[in-house]
């Protein structure tokens, strides 16, 4: 099966989100017999993805044209050329009205519009530059052929919120980066605790800062707990919003046990999960939490918030709490750093959940959608 991917999103060097998806991904379809995959792009993909993928993948480029021109003639055109059976987007959009061949959107989630939507100013939410993002998003999803989503909760959301039919929609679940799977070992874990400064236990949170991710929340219930001779150290968020974190910190007297890292390079991440005695997850609203598998595959006690598609990915993997009041968490935290057969126990659950994951599981189950796209007969309605 010739398979053609959207990738002009892999001309950035980010490896964070859709991107971090869509290399993976494709770096194990490549792998499977029978899958021959061609990218195309609005320029050279950057290097850093480049040399994640095999060598037989083909790249198509069409420079400096206007991306609708890009999208729905140069596109078809091109997958027409190719003999490609399938084309798929990995990015929420990106497809063309019509194409040679059936056409597959991941749809990652339905955040944009279940929980930023109805709060966006009226005047934003019928701004052009809006109304064109979400002409794109509808023409991508009402023309796919068959959508993957990531979580069943996402599912769900895109079911009731956007109306796509349940009977187009597989859920596809993603995996942590190989690079977790390798376990960061005494002498890394020292490098990275040294170079940051870290020389006491502690509890860790990495992702984004924004009000959905609900960091605040973490603090509150880490100060409550109370745990001298413990931190919380947290990676990622912008200067304005560390800044403003440690005002929150200082006023709840916790300065001192609160770290701060800023940006963090991929190949840290896995010695921070494995050093810490547990990472926390209080976000209100996810598509799948990736974090959560990257913990798991590094070793780290998982405690996530009971919300929208966390406790389906973590499973019996970890524990939950309540994002009604900071208090069970607090109790957690102080079981967690208190409890050595805890969080042993942890572990050991953490471990067997993680060998639900993986992308070369997610490559063949792709692979299984791609097949059902091409043996339809009709389009989408």
């Amino acid at each position: 099966m010739r398979v053609g991917v959207v990738a002009r999103l892999l001309t950035e060097p980010s490896l964070r989100g859709w991107n971090r998806y869509t290399v993976n991904l494709l770096a194990e379809l490549a792998r499977l017999d029978g899958v021959e995959l061609v990218l195309y792009s609005t320029g050279p993909l950057h290097e850093t993805h480049r040399e994640r993928l095999p060598a037989g993948v083909e790249v198509r480029t069409a420079e400096g044209m206007r991306l609708p021109v890009w999208e729905h003639a140069w596109l078809p055109r091109q997958c027409a050329n190719d003999g490609v059976n399938v084309l798929h987007s990995p990015f929420n959009f990106g497809l063309p009205w019509s194409s040679p061949c059936p056409r597959v959107l991941t749809l990652h989630d339905a955040i944009e519009w279940v929980y930023y939507e109805p709060t966006l100013p009226l005047r934003q939410r019928v701004s052009p530059t809006h109304l064109k993002g979400r002409f794109y998003h509808w023409l991508a999803r009402t023309r796919a052929h068959q959508v993957i989503t990531v979580s069943r909760h996402a599912k769900d959301d895109i079911v009731r919120h956007l109306g796509v039919p349940e009977s187009r929609l597989h859920v596809v679940y993603e995996a942590a980066d190989p690079h977790f799977l390798t376990k960061a070992g005494a002498d890394r874990r020292a490098e990275v605790r040294t170079k940051f400064g870290l020389d006491r236990p502690y509890f860790f949170y990495v992702g984004g800062w924004e009000g959905r991710k609900n960091v605040p929340f973490l603090l509150r219930a880490f100060a409550a707990a109370g745990l001298e001779g413990v931190d919380l150290v947290l990676g990622g968020g912008r200067a304005d919003q560390r800044e403003e974190f440690a005002r929150q910190a200082d006023g709840l007297g916790v300065g001192g046990r609160v770290k701060t890292l800023g940006w963090v390079e991929e190949d840290e991440l896995p010695a921070l999960y494995a050093g810490a005695l547990a990472f926390v997850y209080p976000s209100e609203y996810e598509g799948f939490g990736l974090q959560i598998c990257e913990a798991l595959a590094s070793g780290c006690p998982v405690l996530a918030a009971r919300a929208t598609c966390l406790p389906e990915v973590l499973g019996a993997g970890g524990e939950t709490f309540g994002l009604d009041d900071p208090g069970e968490l607090t109790g957690l935290l102080r079981k967690t750093a208190e409890d050595a057969g805890f969080r042993a126990d942890l572990v050991a659950r953490g471990a067997a959940r993680s060998d639900d994951f993986s992308w070369r599981k997610a490559a063949a189950e792709t692979l299984d959608v791609y097949r059902t796209a091409a043996g339809a007969n009709r389009h989408p309605g």
